[in-house]
């Protein structure tokens, strides 16, 4: 229980911390539903296809770049949270 509140914490701090990740974030999210509106309203049968690889992206890129195996550990979290600060 623990650990779920210290990364509902981090989710609810960070876009107060990180603004502009967060608006890029959700500004791409917007772009992409407005994506897949557009194919929906004119019968593209893909647009349910575009819509998944499209809000899965930033996770498969992250995991390509090396998304660290420790990333949902509260220890390691929380020591790198106090390195940085």
């Amino acid at each position: 229980m623990t650990g779920f509140l210290y990364f509902l914490g981090n989710t609810l701090r960070w876009p107060v911390l990180k603004p502009k990740e967060f608006f890029s974030l959700h500004a791409y999210f917007s772009i992409i539903y407005l994506i897949t509106f557009t194919l929906s309203k004119y019968d593209v049968s893909q647009s349910n296809l575009v819509f998944t690889l499209g809000i899965l992206a930033p996770l498969l890129i992250a995991i390509g770049q090396g998304l660290p195996i420790d990333c949902l550990d509260m220890e390691s979290s929380l020591l790198k949270e106090l390195k940085t600060k």
